[in-house]
């Protein structure tokens, strides 16, 4: 199985940044932050022939948490960067159902 390291975030966006929408990446991830990097910029480049601004970044992930469920929220920072956070959500506890010993069940219509 491929390890994944980094995702790659594309965003499109009006002028101003006004209205942002996520674009496709070339790939679902990367085994390394650097081939992420060496990629960002062509597609980039890419992105902008169809669309007026694009951002972009590699974002790291730890490669034994990427099987996990994630959230990946993105914003455009008022400098204008792209800022990218991947958080994993904790697995769900287990559920646990307990009832008093000796207490009859009693069912009325």
């Amino acid at each position: 199985m491929e390890h994944i390291a980094a995702i790659m975030m594309l965003v499109s966006c009006t002028q101003g940044n006004v209205e942002c929408r996520e674009l496709p990446a070339p790939a679902i991830g990367f085994e390394t932050v650097d081939e992420c990097r060496d990629l960002l910029q062509p597609a980039i480049s890419e992105a902008k022939g169809v669309n007026e601004v694009v951002h972009g970044k590699c974002a790291e992930v730890d490669p034994a948490l990427f099987m996990e469920d994630a959230t990946i929220v993105w914003k455009i920072a008022p400098s204008g960067q792209l800022d990218v956070q991947v958080t994993f959500d904790d697995p769900a506890s287990p559920v646990m159902v307990t009832e008093k010993a000796g207490r009859s069940t009693v069912l009325r219509k």
